[in-house]
């Protein structure tokens, strides 16, 4: 049996009436920014500092006078120690323990005079046991079958059992490191002094091969299959497999300064003000995109955003890694800028500035309970 004319009129417009309403009230308007909530922020009066860790319930702050702050994950202090010196590596956070390296710092004709590796408790902030370390500025720490790898400076590398505090070897393999090092899942890749690129075995310390480059190597980032990206001093992005020659080349305006690989792709920063999107595969660019001023901080934060700042700005932009526009914006006070990557963990998106750090989501601050 067929409805009646009447019947089908009012199937159709409740159908229209539906189209319509999806129409107006279920699509975001073209070109419309996300709103990035600011769920909370944790005001550092006159300390300041340049580290931040996380994990699935705390953030750390690695601050000024080797100050490290606990907080809960809704903003709250859980606990504050000081360590003397200054924080002079990353943070690493695992189980319910912290790792970090502080230096303290001698005077004006000396650069740092007893440098110590750290562990804490995640809980308390009380310390377990502290390492010497080779007397320099700077290391950068990773992790390998219960050991923390130090990169030092100064061109040492030493593993140390998480737990003992023993050293399981340490090794000095140049007359000093430059820019960060990238880790991967055996081995850690090092750009020395010396215009080389080193493989270093996470096991033991060995060198697996020596790549050397006509020019400085300013950063440094594993991408897949083994293939290597580097920037350099002159603005060459180039990607390599251990052969003589480069897989490819890609030139930018300026000294590089960051590289990020991940998902076949390279995000860049050069000198130049730009912020570059490279396939890993040919280095053919996806987008470019210009800030007003010399690139500070760029950070994948999402599987789908970057956040990315300079140091003229006064904000740092939520960008869309498909297509480099701008998807929502976190403003910051006035003199106020980030010093440290942000980072993501649990759907929330924590950053550190000069005067305060704060949490960030994209879809909605939790509730606290």
């Amino acid at each position: 049996m067929h409805g009646t004319p009447f019947s089908r009129i009012t199937i159709l417009f409740v159908i229209c009436t539906v189209l319509l309403c999806q129409s107006l009230f279920g699509q975001k308007k073209a070109g419309a920014e996300i709103d990035v909530a600011k769920c909370w922020s944790y005001p550092l009066g006159d300390l300041a500092g340049d580290q931040i860790a996380a994990d699935d319930s705390r953030v750390f702050l690695g601050l000024n006078g080797a100050r490290i702050e606990a907080l809960s994950r809704d903003g709250k202090k859980i606990w504050s120690s000081e360590f003397g010196g200054e924080i002079s590596s990353n943070i690493i956070a695992t189980d319910g323990s912290l790792f970090f390296a502080t230096s303290e710092v001698a005077g004006e004709t000396s650069k740092s005079s007893g440098s110590k590796l750290r562990w804490v408790s995640k809980d308390t902030g009380i310390t377990n046991w502290t390492m010497t370390l080779p007397d320099t500025d700077r290391h950068y720490l990773g992790l390998f079958n219960g050991a923390v790898i130090v990169v030092s400076k100064n061109g040492a590398l030493d593993a140390i059992d998480v737990r003992s505090g023993k050293v399981e070897w340490t090794r000095q393999i140049a007359e000093g490191f430059v820019g960060e090092p990238s880790f991967t899942a055996s081995s850690v890749m090092l750009a020395t002094t010396g215009k080389q690129i080193l493989d270093v075995s996470l096991k033991n310390g060995e060198i697996n091969s020596v790549r050397k480059f006509p020019f400085a190597v300013t950063a440094l980032s594993a991408a897949e299959n083994y293939v290597l990206i580097l920037g350099d001093e002159r603005g060459n992005v180039s990607a390599s497999n251990g052969g003589d020659k480069p897989i490819w080349t890609f030139k930018t305006g300026g000294e590089i300064s960051k590289v990020s690989a991940f998902d076949g792709h390279v995000l860049v920063a050069s000198h130049d003000n730009f912020v570059y999107f490279l396939s890993s595969r040919n280095g053919g660019r996806i987008w470019k995109k210009r800030l007003s001023g010399r690139i500070g901080q760029i950070s994948r934060v999402t599987e789908r955003f970057a956040l990315i700042s300079s140091f003229e700005e006064r904000e740092a932009v939520l960008t869309d890694i498909a297509n480099g526009r701008v998807a929502g914006r976190i403003v910051f006070g006035e003199n106020e800028s980030l010093v440290a990557r942000p980072i993501a963990a649990n759907g929330l998106i924590f950053v550190l500035t000069n005067t305060a750090a704060y949490s960030y989501s994209l879809n909605g601050c939790p509730q606290n309970k």
